[in-house]
């Protein structure tokens, strides 16, 4: 099953972690919750990079939310020239050989076009 997730960014985005909507932990390597809280997730990100990201869960109430972590998070906020209100999108697809295959898109509003653009 393919998944999709569009994300215009917070200020919380751009300074620590990027939370996860929580049916992604379907998406998602499994998480042994018994002995690792985190899984490593490897993204392309259309420009030839790809990004390492670790994942772990956060609880929220009685749920578990996953979340990319700031170590490797801000890197890619970083990298990108991201700021608060910029957009991110990540897809997955299931991949025979790979398990899944994540993209990871980061963009900004060109005002003088109107469009979003990759960056």
């Amino acid at each position: 099953m393919a998944a999709h997730f569009e994300k215009c960014l917070t200020e919380t985005d751009t300074e620590g972690k990027l939370s996860l909507p929580i049916d992604w932990l379907g998406i998602l390597p499994q998480f042994d919750l018994g002995s690792h809280h985190e899984v490593k997730i490897y993204a392309s990100d259309g420009f030839g990079f790809c990004w390492e990201f670790r994942c772990s869960t956060i609880k929220m109430g009685r749920y578990r939310k996953p979340v990319l972590q700031p170590e490797d998070w801000l890197k890619f906020v970083d990298r990108k020239g991201l700021e608060v209100g910029d957009k991110i999108i990540l897809d997955s697809d299931p991949n025979d050989s790979i398990g899944r295959h994540f993209r990871i898109r980061a963009q900004k509003f060109d005002h003088e076009d109107e469009k979003w653009v990759d960056v």
